[in-house]
């Protein structure tokens, strides 16, 4: 379940041929559509009308989800990401980091805090949540990919990536990622992370993996934008079926 990120392990099920031991039903919803998930009626499925259509159609169900029919749920996208880690960088040091030129100085907690206050509020714990209610099957929860090393060819997004690339702090992105795991397993939900032979300079997605990311629907043909650093296509998605133990 999840929003526009699905796409890459949808698509990734079906160029690789899956696996014998996992039968998974894609559910999702377009932009925000996920955060009016709802449980009405002996099933999953968005509150807002154009969302539900959706959700139901992209699985093939032509309905919501009844939490009873799944042995477990993978969740993706949704927020899951480390933003407010990238965004502050530049201008808050910490205890940990090494950007000495940092106009402010935090405590690592404080960054932790906000990371924390970030993904809790989101879209992906909103549904997590919710589905931890109805159901006691395992949940996963998967990060969403690095940013695609081609970001590099956006000024305004180079500038934000380039300090933490200098002064070598992927650890300390790496290191707040962890903290809110903890947070995730102490709420019970179990967390992927992004295959280790997809990523790039600790903290960045080879554009192998990105380029020929495609829109979240029922045919997988529609190509994002030149430039879009987000998403991920179904060779990624191909990576993650091979790399998760769930």
């Amino acid at each position: 379940m999840g929003n526009s990120h699905t796409a890459a392990l949808k698509g990734g099920w079906e160029e690789s041929g899956g696996r014998k031991d996992l039968a998974p039903d894609f559910f999702g919803a377009l932009s925000d559509g996920m955060a009016s998930l709802s449980f009405e009626n002996g099933q999953l499925i968005p509150q807002e009308p154009a969302a539900a259509e959706f959700f139901g159609r992209i699985s093939g169900t032509g309905r919501g989800v009844v939490p009873g029919d799944y042995d477990l749920f993978l969740l993706c996208g949704m927020g899951m990401f480390p933003v407010s880690v990238f965004n502050n960088y530049k201008n808050f040091a910490t205890p940990s980091t090494r950007n000495a030129e940092a106009p402010y100085f935090v405590s690592d907690a404080c960054l932790d805090d906000l990371l924390w206050e970030q993904i809790s509020s989101s879209m992906m714990m909103h549904c997590a949540r919710l589905v931890r209610q109805v159901s006691e099957a395992e949940i996963f929860l998967a990060w969403q990919a690095f940013y695609a090393e081609t970001l590099f060819s956006i000024e305004w997004r180079a500038q934000q990536m380039q300090p933490l690339l200098d002064s070598n702090d992927q650890d300390y992105v790496l290191e707040r990622m962890c903290k809110v795991e903890d947070r995730l397993r102490n709420e019970g939900f179990s967390v992927l992370r992004q295959p280790g032979n997809t990523i790039t300079k600790g903290i960045m997605t080879k554009a192998e993996f990105s380029r020929g990311s495609v829109l979240f629907r029922e045919e997988l043909n529609k190509p994002h934008r030149e430039n879009d650093v987000f998403h991920m296509n179904s060779s990624y998605g191909a990576q993650c079926w091979q790399a998760w133990e769930i």
